[in-house]
């Protein structure tokens, strides 16, 4: 076998470095199921299989990132603008779109040049803008987030903005990063951070998080799917002590980055059936008012448990209305109605004495406009000052001081006032 020269070893490599795959897709897709995650893996090895699957339960929607160098970088940033538009906040949107803008800080900390970097500003600003406008809109729809990450000039200028402010927290922090370099932070920063096109390491993506996203509220966590033991995929927490108000979840393949999501929670809007008791019940017999020989306000007669004259021997008798004419059904009694004795009525009970005594009063003839009316009903013991004349006009002046039907009140109809005795005082 032949061995290739050093300038053809050299030509190789170049040729190498500069090899870009044709990769078919848009640089950010629509959601979809996990289950074509599933599917990718079902004749590979038994790790990926089960851990594959498993996924596609845990979290059933996926967004595919075109693996192109910045699929990492991408998955972050779409997943913290998404998120954002998700919680429907606009004060949040605005305090982020402040809080981006001041992070521009950081770059000219480290000596970048605001006319390098505007530019890529700009266009991180514009999504949030955008965003802000379709929560105010009530625009349920993210595909206005696809489009502009589709778009390759925007998709790379916010990028370009990530990797730059990245970049200069490294710089800014260099204590927290060096360790785990094995290069200088300088020269990892300029070939590994800022450098188009050069995937997301370990490092690079938690100094992203601390920088950039942390202080937005935001958490990440990443799912590992490799060959490793279990049948579920490693779940690591790059924000484990900050309490989040949203969770960026990506998917870690070998060499690539996607975005996972948990089921939706569903809330059932449908009406509940509620059985409001809005009245107390009671058994007591409803009052007939065309049974009574006299006419009483009908707001008392609706008072449940009003005093009964238990004394009649029918008083729990049932109620038996007799038949009247509808147009002396609701008509109003004249005086000679109201204050005439009732009817006698032969109990089936023993006379009781008292009763005896009302039936040897003497019964004046009964009036033709009572025939209508039915005595029986239940019955109640009235108070004296019922039967006064002037029942229906005003009340006496002790009952009710307040009141119109007070005749010592000045809307009283028979209006007329008490009439002081100096006398009265001294008693």
């Amino acid at each position: 076998m032949n061995t290739l020269t050093p300038e053809e070893l050299e030509r190789f490599q170049k040729l190498s470095n500069e090899f870009e795959p044709d990769i078919q897709g848009p640089l950010v897709s629509q959601k979809q199921s996990s289950n074509a995650i599933a599917l990718e893996y079902a004749n590979a090895d038994p790790n990926f299989s089960a851990k594959a699957s498993a996924l596609a339960v845990t979290h059933p929607m996926s967004r595919i990132m075109k693996g192109d160098g910045n699929c990492g970088w991408r998955a972050v940033a779409f997943g913290y603008l998404e998120n954002l538009f998700a919680l429907r906040d606009t004060l949040r949107v605005q305090r982020e779109l402040m809080r981006v803008k001041s992070l521009s800080t950081l770059l000219n900390q480290v000596g970048q040049q605001e006319h390098l970097y505007e530019m890529f500003v700009d266009a991180t600003e514009e999504v949030l803008t955008k965003i802000s406008q379709a929560i105010q809109n009530g625009i349920q729809d993210e595909s206005f987030l696809e489009d502009a990450f589709n778009d390759e000039y925007n998709s790379s200028a916010i990028i370009s903005h990530f990797r730059l402010l990245t970049s200069a927290w490294m710089k800014l922090n260099p204590q927290r990063y060096q360790a785990f370099l094995p290069v200088p932070l300088d020269e990892y920063c300029a070939t590994r951070v800022e450098t188009v096109k050069s995937e997301i390491d370990e490092v690079s993506l938690q100094a992203l998080v601390d920088g950039v996203i942390s202080g937005s509220g935001f958490a990440v966590e990443i799912l590992y799917l490799d060959r490793s033991e279990g049948e579920a995929a490693t779940l690591h927490l790059l924000t484990p002590n900050q309490p989040s108000v949203a969770t960026i979840r990506l998917l870690y393949r070998p060499g690539h980055y996607d975005i996972l999501y948990r089921p939706e929670q569903i809330v059932n809007m449908a009406p509940v059936m509620v059985n409001y008791q809005y009245a107390v019940a009671s058994n007591y017999p409803p009052w007939d008012q065309g049974a009574l020989s006299f006419d009483l306000n009908s707001h008392l007669m609706a008072i449940p448990g009003l005093a009964m004259d238990l004394s009649f021997p029918f008083a729990h008798a049932p109620t038996q209305i007799a038949s009247v004419p509808p147009d002396t059904q609701f008509r109003v009694s004249s005086p000679q109605e109201v204050y005439q004795s009732p009817i006698p009525i032969q109990p089936a009970a023993p006379v009781i004495p008292v009763l005896s005594q009302r039936k040897t009063r003497p019964t004046p003839p009964p009036s033709t406009t009572l025939s209508n009316r039915s005595s029986e009903g239940p019955q109640i013991r009235l108070n004296p000052l019922v039967m006064k004349p002037n029942l229906r006009r005003s009340f006496p002046v002790t009952s009710v001081k307040s009141s119109p039907y007070n005749q010592a009140h000045f809307q009283n109809q028979d209006f007329e006032p008490i009439h002081w005795d100096p006398r009265d005082s001294r008693k």
